[in-house]
């Protein structure tokens, strides 16, 4: 059995080392602060996360085994490769496949985002 949520902190903070600030669902107060404590204010790029549901496996009313499925939204104004492909090394390398969506523009919010559903 895996172990989702272990991987997926393994995946941020592989994430982070690309200099890429990331929060759970939201950043609420605008601000984000780095390894060394320093607080910034949250612009693109960046990336969220949040908990999707869960897998389960069960039979003849017996729980075999859940675990706890992550999307990744990565946001951004200008297109970057290297980010995308350091996002795809860290969600790979971290045990999980993904699917990814295309670009698509907010544009209430002026930027980019790409949805990376984990699996």
């Amino acid at each position: 059995m895996r172990d989702s949520k272990r991987m997926i902190e393994t995946a941020l903070n592989a994430i982070e080392t690309l200099g890429l600030p990331w929060s759970y669902m939201t950043f609420r107060s605008g601000t984000f602060e780095d390894r060394d404590g320093n607080e910034h204010e949250v612009v693109p790029p960046f990336v969220v996360y949040y908990g999707a549901g869960q897998n389960k496996l069960s039979a003849d009313d017996t729980h075999y085994w859940s675990e706890d499925i992550y999307n990744l939204e990565y946001y951004f104004k200008e297109k970057s490769s290297t980010n995308e492909k350091g996002i795809e090394a860290a969600i790979l390398d971290a045990g999980f496949q993904f699917e990814k969506s295309e670009d698509e523009y907010l544009e209430d919010e002026d930027v980019f985002v790409i949805y990376y559903y984990l699996n």
